[in-house]
């Protein structure tokens, strides 16, 4: 929760900011009292205490410039997540590699179910069923692990990506799609086959 100001804290807030901005050093409270029409140094003194306390900025003891502004929280971060989007992902390399990273999306936090690592472009739709859509972008919270009758990303043959839903019984693995016309997956034992991380949610249009 956020303190409000009165209107002369907020006024002695952007003289404080202006004059850090225009010269880089803090002005005194003289100074602030003169430019604000307060000839007390003491009734300057408490209301920059009071934005000391609402975590505007700090008083350094003993220095006659000692005031600091404290960098205000961007209000969208706490419910914001930056994530990579991976591009093409080549044979033999595990999904989220840094130099695949295409570029970072900023995206509302409450998308997701499971804390998500990074985005992957869907292609086809073989999930439709599953509301997966072609073209979505598909956030994976990375794990090797994962339980039967989850819907999981996995690499297949070392370079095929795929999201589909996993079918683990005893020695029995498959992925599964949800969309007519789709066969399920049976990884070949022989080849490269690994859980790359769980669904955790998506992104429309991206």
């Amino acid at each position: 929760m956020t303190l409000q100001l009165t209107s002369r804290q907020s006024n002695i807030l952007a003289f404080i900011r202006q004059r850090l901005e225009q010269g880089g050093e803090a002005p005194t409270l003289e100074e602030i009292g003169q430019a604000m029409g307060l000839p007390n140094v003491s009734a300057v003194l408490k209301h920059v205490r009071s934005l000391e306390a609402k975590g505007r900025l700090v008083v350094e003891p003993n220095r006659a410039r000692g005031v600091r502004l404290v960098q205000e929280a961007d209000p969208l971060a706490a419910d914001t997540l930056e994530l990579p989007l991976v591009g093409r992902i080549a044979a033999g390399e595990p999904i989220f590699s840094e130099a695949r990273v295409e570029r970072s999306l900023r995206v509302s936090r409450w998308l997701f179910r499971l804390r998500p690592d990074y985005l992957v472009r869907v292609i086809g739709d073989s999930m439709r069923d599953e509301g997966i859509l072609d073209g979505d972008l598909v956030a994976v919270h990375a794990t090797p692990v994962a339980r039967h009758g989850q819907v999981v990303a996995a690499r297949v043959a070392g370079e095929r990506f795929t999201i589909k839903r996993l079918y683990w019984k005893d020695e029995i693995i498959r992925l599964l799609p949800n969309s007519p016309g789709y066969q399920p997956i049976d990884p070949d034992p022989t080849e490269d086959f690994a859980i790359e991380g769980l669904f955790a949610g998506l992104v429309r249009g991206g």
